[in-house]
């Protein structure tokens, strides 16, 4: 069998009903008026019970409200049971009124036969206003022993009504139903039926049944489907002057929750925004890859400035060098038309020729030195010819450089006159 969507029912006993007269009155208030008037009409604190309660119509401009206490520990234990088993309903009726829905009547005398107990239910106007559960005493009690205990608990009953409402007493017309387990034992319902005045009819629900299935022993189950029932599945409506008492006694605590549009809505706002945001994260991975690159290329063009830098930095210092040494080329030559001839007259020196002294006067520059051989001086002076730099070269003086074994050092003075 299915554990969900499952419809339960609770034993009626110690069960209190009432109906309440109320004057009109605001809906915010409601819970707070029937509590008080439950507290002091019925004969258990509230705080051992659990109350719910169903708006029945207007009479004589007062609300009627059909009000039920349940003992809390009974229906506490009964849903920790189910739970033990898997299956948490949704609705939790009462017996007495899955009864009162099968046998679909607006008065009768309801007898549930039981093994262990039987169940009292008085219907007035189609609403179960006495529900009463007897446990009988004894297990080796003889049929006839119980059906005494029960008339006599049906006699109290009946008459227990009939005293706190005389305008409208019941008679031995009353119908009676018997359901439940016994209701299928012939001997048990022959006891009964001499035991009592009012008739007993057979159940005749309003559900559509199969012609085998033993009605009166599963009423109750009947009485609970037809909670959910549709006009396709029932043999008969309801009679249109039957209130509908459908209550459902499981507190709020115990109720699965329902599907509400926050729930529903919530979530799909939720993929909403990951759906809306999940481009904007795949742009921002790509554009973090992006950075990544570009911090790459940033990096090696860092890099490459770094190394420009360092060779700005060399040609800076080698510049730096050159101007020192044209400063101090300049502080020993001097600068104008005499160091650029001072320079060719350096420039020109060969290999084996050596200077000692170098004099300028006006035009002429007198140049003193020695050399290894005598064409060596000759080839130094073709060398300042050859710059144009000079109009005339010559050598004033030339010694040294004998024909012995061992060729002694040349010494010259060649005078060069810087050309206009």
């Amino acid at each position: 069998m299915p554990k969900s969507g499952v419809i339960a029912s609770l034993t009626g006993l110690r069960s209190v009903p009432r109906i309440f007269s109320l004057p009109k009155i605001k809906s915010a208030l409601l819970e707070e008026a029937i509590q008080n008037e439950a507290e002091r009409e019925m004969p258990v604190p509230l705080e051992e019970l659990y109350l719910s309660w169903q708006r029945l119509g207007v009479k004589d401009s007062e609300h009627q409200f059909f009000v039920l206490g349940v003992p809390r520990n009974l229906l506490d234990t009964e849903v920790q049971t189910l739970a033990q088993a898997g299956i948490k309903p949704y609705i939790m009726d009462l017996k007495p009124l899955s009864l009162a829905r099968a046998v679909n009547r607006e008065e009768a005398l309801i007898i549930d036969l039981e093994p262990q107990n039987f169940d009292l239910v008085v219907v007035v106007g189609g609403i179960p206003v006495i529900m009463r559960t007897v446990i009988l005493r004894g297990e080796e009690m003889t049929p006839e022993d119980r059906t005494r205990q029960l008339t006599d608990e049906l006699s109290r009953t009946v008459e227990f009504y009939n005293s706190s409402h005389p305008e409208h007493a019941l008679g031995s017309r009353t119908p009676a139903f018997l359901t439940g387990l016994l209701a299928n034992d012939t001997t048990a319902c022959e006891l009964v039926k001499a035991a009592i005045d009012n008739p007993i009819e057979a159940l005749a629900p309003p559900l559509e049944c199969p012609p085998e299935l033993p009605v009166a022993q599963y009423a109750v189950n009947i009485g609970l489907a037809l909670r959910q029932a549709s006009s396709k599945t029932t043999a008969k409506a309801r009679a249109a002057h039957l209130p509908v008492v459908d209550l459902n006694v499981l507190p709020h605590k115990y109720r699965p929750r329902p599907l509400s549009l926050t729930r529903i809505v919530l979530p799909l706002i939720a993929i909403l925004l990951l759906a809306l945001l999940f481009p904007v994260y795949q742009m921002k991975l790509s554009s973090q890859a992006e950075i990544a690159d570009i911090q790459a290329e940033l990096d090696s063009v860092n890099q490459q400035l770094h190394q420009v830098e360092q060779t700005v930095a060399t040609i800076n210092d080698t510049e730096a060098k050159a101007n020192l040494l044209k400063e101090e080329r300049e502080s020993v030559f001097g600068t104008g038309k005499f160091a650029d001839s001072l320079q060719l007259v350096l420039g020109a020196l060969s290999l084996g020729v050596q200077l000692t002294a170098i004099t300028e006067t006006g035009d002429q520059i007198s140049l003193a030195g020695g050399a290894d051989s005598r064409l060596t001086v000759i080839n130094y002076v073709a060398a300042l010819e050859q710059t144009g730099v000079f109009s005339t070269v010559y050598i004033a003086s030339l010694s040294g450089g004998g024909s012995g074994t061992e060729p002694s050092l040349v010494t010259f003075n060649i005078v060069a006159e810087i050309a206009p």
